[in-house]
């Protein structure tokens, strides 16, 4: 049974309300905040236990997602392991390869500062009204006579501006690792799921969201529900996440799960 839901935010609350008999089919009820994406929530009972599953159907990011190689690696002592890579929102990328860790910094792959001004250049010379530079920022920047201040563009917001050819994939990072003299390219692909960097096949995994399960026997007083496991920290994209239930099936019980904001 599955009933669908609106998009997934840090201020989306969703609930939904399970009621449990014993030969009586679960009864999944839901209420969403409007929005873009669409999970979907089923339920089902076996040996005794509830099951939950949330599909929250999250849009790819490369901001705070770890990514796992599919080919495992022999350790110390002969068990194998996964290359990891971790990046955050500040850029910092992590790359762990067996028992060796090397950082550094991504950005999308995009037109860069210098890219534009050379069209820039090529177009107009290295001498017109305005002479524009780079910033420390990757940014350009011009000092104009008319409002006696420099101004200051991005470069997508400068080839906006004079017309300029600006290229970017929101699916492509290039990374500057410590201990390599190149950049290391990493493509990802939306149908496959897989993210290829320096020639390995990794699968993204995002941070599963605050979870909140309870209980209730009349819909107005609720208590925290009890769980077969801990909730999970992670989950694989595009992949379901499941919630466990200890309950007895004797009585009517309601359930809900909240995301609720961090």
């Amino acid at each position: 049974m599955f009933i669908k839901h609106k998009s997934l935010n840090p201020q989306t609350l969703f609930s939904l309300g399970l009621i449990l008999a014993i030969k009586a089919p679960a009864l999944l009820l839901a209420q969403a905040d409007e929005g873009d994406t669409t999970p979907e929530i089923s339920t089902s009972i076996e040996g005794g236990k509830v099951e939950v599953v949330v599909n929250l159907d999250e849009p790819f990011r490369w901001e705070n997602t770890k990514f796992e190689s599919i080919k495992t690696f022999p350790m110390r002592g002969g068990s194998r392991m996964p290359h990891t890579i971790r990046l955050d929102e500040n850029n910092n990328v992590n790359w762990r390869q067996t028992d060796v860790v090397f950082s550094g910094t991504y950005r999308i792959r995009q037109s860069s500062a210098k890219d534009i001004l050379d069209q820039y250049t090529e177009i107009n010379g290295d001498i017109g009204i305005r002479t524009w530079s780079i910033d420390k920022n990757n940014n350009l920047k011009s000092f104009s006579e008319l409002t006696s201040s420099y101004e200051i563009l991005t470069p997508e917001e400068f080839a906006a501006k004079y017309e300029l050819y600006f290229y970017s994939n929101k699916y492509s990072i290039e990374a500057s690792i410590s201990g390599y003299l190149l950049e290391v390219i990493g493509v990802f692909n939306p149908e496959t799921n897989l993210l290829n960097f320096n020639t390995l096949d990794y699968v993204p995994f995002f941070k599963a969201p605050n979870l909140a399960v309870e209980e209730s026997k009349d819909m107005k007083k609720w208590s925290k529900a009890k769980l077969a496991d801990s909730l999970p920290k992670e989950y694989q994209r595009a992949q379901e996440l499941s919630i466990e239930l200890e309950t007895e099936l004797n009585n009517a019980t309601f359930y809900r799960v909240k995301i609720v904001e961090e």
